[in-house]
């Protein structure tokens, strides 16, 4: 990191400001799919195609400012009782990313195919997908604003 950006997040008012932002929910969307187990059909495919049509839906609502389109994706899977079954973590990336082969979307697929492989959707009762999504875009436009 460079030390003039190293000097801007050193300011105190600037990091007032990204706590103030974060803790308000600038720039989160979030979901949740309950797992259900349906026979004939692959739970993992069904729940990769809502994640991505979800997260292509989100970005496009996303704030760009100066060209800073980075996000942050993060999964859990969480059984009935509230305890986190799996995890993973994604970017920062673009939301390119999404569109091409061996990109974000091939290795959420591909954790979602592991999780489905290794019975994590079928370790507790009624389990949940919970998607986080992250725009650095939305968070940098609210800190512009409010400079």
């Amino acid at each position: 990191m460079s030390s003039a950006i190293e000097g801007l997040l050193q300011r105190r008012s600037l990091r007032s400001g990204v706590r103030r932002a974060l803790d308000s929910g600038v720039g989160f969307y979030r979901t949740t799919w309950h797992v259900e187990h349906t026979a004939g059909t692959d739970v993992s495919e069904r729940l990769a195609g809502d994640l991505i049509a979800w997260c292509r839906e989100m970005l496009s609502r996303t704030h760009r400012p100066y060209g800073i389109d980075r996000a942050t994706l993060a999964l859990a899977v969480v059984g009935a009782d509230g305890r986190q079954l799996a995890s993973a973590s994604y970017g920062p990336f673009r939301p390119a990313e999404l569109y091409h082969p061996g990109s974000i979307e091939a290795r959420a697929r591909a954790m979602l195919q592991h999780w489905a492989g290794a019975a994590v959707f079928h370790s507790h009762a009624a389990p949940c997908l919970s998607v986080l999504l992250f725009s650095w875009g939305d968070l940098t436009r609210e800190l512009l604003l409010t400079a």
